[in-house]
């Protein structure tokens, strides 16, 4: 009778429990040098706000020095905001990483091992003279090839395990869940309240007024046209800034709708090939089916499947996080 499949290609560590994604972003955060340069960053620009409006009203109330200072401090915090966004980014890409590296050295190791098959069978066929030259040297140099494609993928997995540790503090063990989208506040009142962009265009409409308030009644006709037509830009600023705001917050929620539903039908094609393989693992170990067909016609296809789903969750939570930090939510506390 034909022994059962042993299929184990590498050993991965396991450990007590998985943690989830929003578990890592809070868990990462006390290691983490992107999201500490960005706190320390938000802390500086906050104390230097409070200065200046400290200054700005004394003797007496200089609204000029607090548009100055809240402007200041808006683009400190839209640097702050891209810095979480980095922040998440770096934890998403290198907690995927590490599984889609598995995936790979495993889909590697797989086809050497079908070449290595070939190549037996092929010299077995040369020896009889049923196969020439040219077809074992071909078999030889796939073998080597796929030999060099294990090294190269063990290397990758290594660093990616090594870099996900770098930069979390924590060995990889981590349970990836497709969130549901449904469940996910859209506001585009939140989106344009917290884009730093409108934010600042407001900003520069009230230092353009009152730039134009402080004119004095005697100055020239060019200075206080000049003083006009910068609160006329200035409204005008705002105005294409909503705009955008809006145009981006549309095209974000779209990308966003995609991303799920590729997500799902990634997640379906994976679940028709777990039952495919599940099947032909059967036929199998029952001898009804080669290991090499096994592995080359179901195993490699339903790695392929979890490449595929793997790569579009990826995608979707990298822009589901981004959405979210643009509406002031911090993905952590909503996931």
């Amino acid at each position: 009778m034909k022994r059962l499949l042993i299929f184990i290609l590498f050993v991965i560590p396991v450990y007590a429990f998985s943690m989830t994604l929003p578990q890592l972003f809070q868990s990462a955060q006390a290691t983490n040098t992107t999201f500490h340069i960005a706190t320390l960053s938000l802390e500086q620009a906050s104390m230097t706000y409070q200065l200046n409006m400290i200054q700005a009203s004394v003797p007496i109330v200089n609204q000029g020095g607090v548009i100055s200072a809240q402007i200041s401090y808006n683009t400190s915090l839209q640097a702050y905001q891209n810095n979480l966004k980095n922040y998440y980014s770096s934890l998403l890409n290198s907690a995927f990483g590490v599984e889609i590296a598995k995936i790979n050295l495993e889909i590697s190791q797989i086809n050497l091992n079908v070449a290595t098959m070939n190549y037996t069978s092929t010299l077995a066929l040369f020896k009889q003279s049923m196969a020439s030259t040219v077809s074992l040297q071909q078999a030889s140099v796939t073998v080597a090839t796929d030999q060099n494609n294990v090294k190269n993928a063990s290397w990758n997995y290594d660093f990616a395990l090594s870099n996900f540790k770098n930069m979390t503090g924590i060995d990889w063990d981590i349970d990836f869940t497709l969130p549901d989208l449904s469940s996910i506040p859209a506001s585009r009142t939140m989106w344009i309240s917290n884009d730093p962009n409108v934010t600042l265009a407001k900003l520069n409409l009230q230092n353009a007024k009152y730039n134009l308030e402080v004119t004095p009644s005697n100055a020239s006709k060019y200075t206080l046209k000049v003083a006009q037509m910068q609160v006329e830009q200035a409204s005008l600023n705002l105005q294409n800034a909503i705009l955008n705001s809006q145009n981006n917050y549309s095209s974000a929620i779209q990308k966003l709708r995609y991303d799920y539903e590729n997500a799902l039908s990634a997640k379906a094609n994976l679940d028709i090939a777990k039952n495919n393989l599940d099947f032909y693992t059967n036929a199998y170990n029952s001898g009804l089916i080669s290991q090499s067909t096994y592995l080359s016609q179901y195993r490699i296809p339903y790695l392929n499947a979890e490449l595929s789903y793997y790569n579009a969750l990826q995608t979707y939570w990298n822009d589901l996080v981004s959405y979210l930090l643009s509406i002031g939510l911090r993905p952590e506390v909503i996931l």
